[in-house]
């Protein structure tokens, strides 16, 4: 995820709900699309429009919600190739402005960016399409879910409240809120397009959907790109328990990184010394949210959550640096980072819930899913992964609201197992949130994919963190529709 745009799965057999059939996806005489210019910019040629699908797609003549989508139109209309549809990550994240920044993340190739139409998409339930909320207030809306005073105790009472709410005001959308229901959107969107096939390209849960369309319309896919694989193999309870020691490795590396700097960020001239020191700032803000200039002061929620994200990746080390010699220093945010401060806050366009985010996210990885119930199992991975991974572990080890969860059929993320498609995946070999095994696992499901890797520790590669050789890869398999004859390794 990218800090300024962006904030798992087992490989099962597909198990089609009753009465479900793949087809309804491609329905005939698809309607005609109204867009408006929607760009950020009044020069932008980012154009939306909006299209109903089935809720229930096992009755594809019911009840519909509506499906946002963007469009920015190939720059070279003579050698259009046809779409590529993009998503960013979540789930729950937005995509309707994704293809804007597209050119930008493949700016060493311009000839791939020329060829196509570049899609966006709310996905279903998330931003402009349909979305829906829980009703959460300030204190129920984080993620992941940080324990508050009290303990694992009082993180339960509020985790079970985040799922009444989300019962009581969500339960129309819960059955619906699964990664396969937005493959069979996205197919639904390329058959309103009037494409044959379509093109892809998806960084992190978005290699969950990228996956999970292969698997339903393996005939629709032409070049696919997955970044950031998670893995197919993993329950999302073992996925979740991934994370605490990956970021607890990232906090090791900030913290040699920032002491051998420290005329700069203040934090000591040791790693041990500089991880103190920013364990230190939370502990403050426990007592006493820190104060920062005009702005509102930060907790140590507020805190520990700008710190994770700026964990995702290592060229972001600096900005994090500086973010907490800035509040060890109690100033105010330099004008260059101040867009961190607002990484605490969950925001929404007008017109879309506060909690759309939270509520969407957990519909999706709740409803595809079913959790463990054992809340005294919960307890002790609470307890362990604490003392292991004192950062992460409170949070990730801890319960979920998945575990309270209504329980009910689930349709699970299609398995790519044995699939004859090719896929051009994308991986660094440090990758804290979605690790190098996933992409590993996918490329032995997929044999005829192809893995780049790129030895970083990033979330997200392709025009995330520069490297030519990953850009060149990519930019050469969306003109040619041919992959590499190997896996490529690229150097930092």
């Amino acid at each position: 995820m990218t800090v300024r745009r962006r904030l798992v799965a087992i490989a099962v057999a597909l198990v089609l709900l009753p009465g479900f059939s793949p087809a309804v996806a491609q329905q005939p005489g698809p309607p005609k699309l109204t867009w408006t210019r929607c760009g950020s910019t009044p020069e932008s040629r980012l154009e939306c429009a909006s299209l109903r699908v089935p809720l229930d797609y096992r009755h594809p003549r019911g009840r519909t919600i509506e499906l946002a989508i963007s469009r920015l139109p190939a720059a070279d209309p003579a050698r259009r190739r046809g779409i590529l549809l993009t998503n960013p990550g979540g789930p729950g994240g937005s995509g309707l402005g994704l293809p804007e920044q597209v050119p930008q993340l493949l700016a060493s190739q311009p000839d791939a960016v020329a060829r196509y139409d570049i899609v966006g998409m709310d996905p279903r339930f998330i931003g402009k399409s349909t979305p829906v909320s829980c009703g959460l207030d300030d204190s129920e809306l984080a993620l992941p879910n940080w324990p508050g005073p009290g303990g694992f105790d009082a993180t339960v009472t509020r985790t079970r409240n985040i799922v009444r709410k989300c019962t009581d005001r969500a339960a129309w959308a819960m059955p619906y809120a699964t990664t396969a229901n937005t493959a069979r959107d996205m197919d639904m969107v390329r058959a309103v397009l009037g494409e044959p096939k379509l093109s892809f390209l998806g960084y992190s849960y978005g290699t969950d959907l990228g996956r999970a369309y292969v698997a339903l319309f393996p005939r629709q896919v032409d070049r696919f790109v997955l970044d950031s694989n998670t893995s197919p193999l993993w329950t999302a309870r073992e996925a979740d328990l991934k994370f605490p020691p990956h970021f607890e490795r990232m906090f090791g590396l900030f913290a040699a990184f920032a002491a051998r700097d420290d005329a700069r960020y203040g934090l000591g001239t040791d790693a041990r010394t500089a991880r103190a020191r920013v364990d230190g700032l939370i502990a403050d803000a426990e007592v006493s949210p820190i104060p920062s200039g005009d702005d509102d002061p930060f907790t140590a929620p507020d805190i520990r959550s700008i710190v994770m994200r700026l964990l995702y990746a290592e060229n972001r080390f600096g900005w994090l640096g500086r973010f907490v010699a800035t509040l060890r220093a109690r100033q105010p945010l330099p004008a260059d980072i101040a867009f961190l401060g607002g990484l605490r806050r969950f925001t929404a366009p007008p017109g879309v819930p506060r909690d759309n985010f939270v509520a969407a996210h957990l519909l999706i990885k709740c409803g595809d899913e079913a959790y463990p119930r054992d809340v005294g199992q919960y307890r002790r991975d609470f307890e362990s992964g604490s003392r292991r991974y004192p950062f992460l572990g409170p949070a990730m080890s801890g319960i979920s609201p998945c575990a309270f969860w209504p329980a009910g059929p689930r349709e699970p993320i299609p398995s790519v197992a044995g699939s004859g498609a090719g896929v051009l995946l994308i991986n660094s070999t440090g990758d804290p949130a979605t690790p190098y095994d996933g992409a590993l696992a996918t490329r032995r499901l997929m044999p005829r994919s192809r893995l780049v890797t790129v030895a970083v520790s990033h979330h997200a590669v392709l025009g995330e963190f520069p490297n030519a050789c990953v850009e060149r890869t990519a930019g050469d398999y969306l003109v040619s529709g041919d992959l590499p004859d190997r896996d490529v390794w690229c150097g930092t």
